[in-house]
């Protein structure tokens, strides 16, 4: 359902023709009625001329009420621009066109309103001038109807032509619903209700909801939509949802209503940011501005990266942390002045640390503000070379990259994937020449050094022609060391040992040998290591299988040991490192060999 947002000077006649659209009032406070004129946003209704039903959103026109003009603002897909044929253009006139024409409201209408108080002279002047405001702006192609509310002239002409404007209008649905709060009241009984303009995704009785900055979750009682209780709703609706759950807290003008675990806050973001019309020599570096984004203002530090009279990317702080996505569009407003100095999109929701990737990122992202969402989220990759899918989806309204390196919710770019493997690479022939006898890195060492989790670095090793991942190491099969000559004496020391002592070998530890030797002895197939605490030679191990084969298939651990002449201390153990190898299968308390079954 397309909103259609009012524009215009103070006292142009904008609830006025709403209401005589749509038959509705917007002007809901008592004051707002007996002074006739529009301080906070008021909301309306109607079908046009082609069936479509539209929700229209009246702003206030005074300058003081700016900031409630600008929370009415974000979520229009259609304007209505109203100008007074007896007053002209007006300050408001020029200020609310810049603030749609920095927004990129490309549908609208203009509508001369007054004109039963003006004669044909003065209407025509008044076209001529307003034809010459519009010009090179998103509205320059806007119709413009005379209308005298009055007089019932050009009503149906100005609907009309908003039919015409919103042709062919469909939302967007990508499933993350995302609704700024514009109003907040408690109902007797009811509770808190909150209204806002519905951006993506679908809402329904019953679902989890949260309510940013603050992340508090409630449920959704009950949703009204124009009046009428509604199961659910989709993008695009104005929205009335009663809320439970919220405890004390109660949502304020600028919160986000939202599904949970769908969006991230950032206080640091970049940004392309077009100075308005009307600003001479572009928006200085120095000064006090405020953000508005969504339905909220804050204060905002605004630090321009390039130095232009035109758009230029630069880095946002907001005083407190905002659910930003790319693309979103804001207004920056001057609070010394009280004015609407410009407005633009968000490129990056997450600015770099430095002023250099920052510039970089600038240049990369700029392009794919209005692109789709995976488009999106390949473009943050690649600038920021490592992220969680998570984080890339809530920064781009579901985008998931479909090229990169996925791995436990992380992905890395192909251009840092290439980067990060020769660095492997690196540290793999580094450890294997350092430690010869060890069997290589130990996971968590190499995703450590390389700053990834241990599941992306083994998919680093996979894709990699030579380095293994195997086990809890990493390691090049063709870089196996060998013994050390001036080690052999040791493990000639250690081998009678063994041998001597019969199948009761005694404790590794008592040995002799050093952790690496021990390593590269297993590795070579010199030794055998059964459990911490028990190794054999690898004829000593034949001669076991070959006890265990001589007996009648299935056996019982007590049968091996008394064939064995092991303790329980010693065949335990080897059977059980036998099952790991494959070598015997245990079904319950027998074991049989696997080469008797056909394994």
């Amino acid at each position: 359902m397309p909103v259609v947002g009012t524009a215009g000077h103070v006292d142009h006649g904008k609830s006025t023709l709403v209401a005589a659209l749509t038959g509705i009032n917007p002007d809901r406070w008592a004051e707002e009625r007996r002074r006739g004129l529009t301080i906070d946003l008021g909301f309306a209704w109607a079908n046009l001329p082609d069936g479509q039903r539209v929700s229209f959103v009246d702003v206030p026109g005074h300058e003081r009420f700016i900031k409630n003009m600008l929370a009415g603002i974000e979520a229009i897909d259609a304007a209505l621009l109203l100008v007074a044929a007896n007053e002209g253009w007006m300050p408001q006139s020029e200020e609310h066109l810049a603030v749609l024409d920095l927004l990129e409201v490309t549908r609208g209408v203009v509508a001369l309103t007054k004109t039963d108080l003006v004669d044909e002279e003065l209407a025509s002047l008044v076209e001529m001038e307003i034809a010459e405001k519009l010009s090179g702006t998103a509205a320059a192609s806007w119709p413009v109807i005379r209308v005298s509310v009055p007089h019932s002239l050009g009503l149906d002409e100005v609907a009309a032509n908003l039919s015409a404007a919103l042709a062919g209008y469909s939302p967007e649905d990508l499933g993350r619903p995302r609704m700024w709060i514009d109003r907040t009241f408690s109902i007797r009984g009811a509770g808190t209700v909150v209204t806002g303009t519905l951006l993506d995704g679908g809402l329904s009785v019953g679902d989890r909801v949260e309510v940013w900055p603050e992340q508090v979750t409630a449920r959704i009682r009950g949703i009204e939509s124009h009046g009428e209780a509604l199961p659910r709703v989709g993008p695009g609706w104005r929205v009335a949802a009663n809320l439970a759950g919220l405890g004390r807290h109660t949502p304020e003008r600028g919160s986000m209503l939202t599904a949970p675990g769908q969006w991230r806050s950032t206080d640091s973001a970049l940004a392309i940011v077009h100075p308005a019309r009307y600003v001479v020599g572009g928006l200085p570096r120095k000064g006090a501005y405020h953000l508005h984004v969504g339905s909220g203002a804050w204060p905002v530090r605004f630090t321009p990266l390039e130095k232009s009279p035109g758009p230029v990317l630069a880095h946002l702080q907001p005083a407190e942390p905002l659910g930003l996505v790319m693309g979103d569009r804001f207004i920056l407003r001057e609070t010394g002045r009280r004015m609407v100095v410009g407005g633009g999109r968000i490129v990056d929701p997450e600015a770099p640390p430095t002023m250099a990737r920052r510039l970089v990122a600038g240049g990369r992202l700029a392009t794919l503000v209005g692109s789709p969402p995976h488009h999106q989220a390949e473009g943050l990759l690649e600038v920021r070379g490592q992220a969680s899918l998570d984080r890339l989806a809530a920064h781009t309204r579901g985008g998931v990259p479909r090229r990169g390196m996925k791995a436990a919710g992380m992905v890395i770019s192909d251009r840092v994937a290439e980067s990060l493997q020769a660095k492997l690479e690196t540290i793999v022939e580094r450890h294997h020449r350092e430690n010869p006898f060890q069997l290589g890195v130990p996971t968590a060492s190499a995703a450590s050094e390389l700053g990834i989790g241990q599941a992306l670095l083994v998919k680093l090793a996979d894709s990699h022609p030579r380095i293994l991942a195997e086990g809890t190491v990493v390691r090049d099969p063709k870089a196996q060391g060998d013994l050390d000559p001036a080690e052999a004496p040791a493990w000639m020391k250690a081998r009678r040992r063994l041998s001597e002592g019969g199948l009761l070998t005694p404790d590794p530890a008592s040995l002799g040998l050093d952790e690496d030797l021990a390593h590269a002895l297993q590795r070579a197939g010199l030794m055998v290591r059964i459990s911490p605490s028990i190794c054999y030679l690898p004829e000593q191990v034949e001669t076991l299988l070959q006890t265990a084969g001589n007996l009648s298939q299935p056996f019982t651990v007590s049968a091996f040991r008394e064939a064995a002449g092991l303790s329980r201390k010693y065949a335990v153990p080897f059977l059980e490192w036998a099952d790991r190898q494959g070598i015997t299968r245990r079904r319950g308390d027998l074991r049989h060999l696997a080469e008797r079954v056909g394994d």
